[in-house]
């Protein structure tokens, strides 16, 4: 599936990637590289992937520097995410601190989120994150 604008890659994307057997997300990222479509990372994502890793970090995080990196837009960003983790738990969903700022980083930038996590799913029903679905 061809992305209409960017694409912020969460951290479960980027397992499945790595994984020595990938699952349709990490070959999907795959296709998405080497189609040179537009993927980006946020700082939070990068130190997720490099905290879990037991080898090769170097070699992983030279990899990972080759993509842009969207970063929070200040004070208002972590005020969005504020506001989606309260909206979540109205909708009796939890969210992580991490998950709400992936989220409000996606909605303010107007990026799709390519993600595994279900919780992204079920705050897609109701907040304006666009998820990027694998065909």
């Amino acid at each position: 599936m061809s992305a209409a604008r960017p694409v912020l890659v969460d951290t479960s994307v980027w397992i499945d990637f790595f994984n020595s057997r990938p699952g349709p997300a990490g070959d999907e990222l795959r296709r998405m590289i080497a189609a040179a479509e537009p993927v980006l990372l946020t700082g939070i994502i990068v130190t997720e992937i490099l905290q879990g890793l037991v080898r090769s970090v170097a070699t992983i995080e030279k990899f990972l520097a080759q993509w842009d990196v969207v970063e929070p837009a200040g004070f208002k960003t972590y005020v969005r995410a504020a506001e989606l983790y309260r909206q979540a738990r109205s909708h009796a969903l939890t969210l992580t601190t991490v998950d709400a700022l992936i989220a409000a980083l996606a909605i303010e930038n107007h990026l799709q989120l390519f993600a595994l996590d279900k919780d992204f799913a079920r705050l897609a029903r109701w907040a304006p994150l666009e998820l990027y679905a694998v065909a």
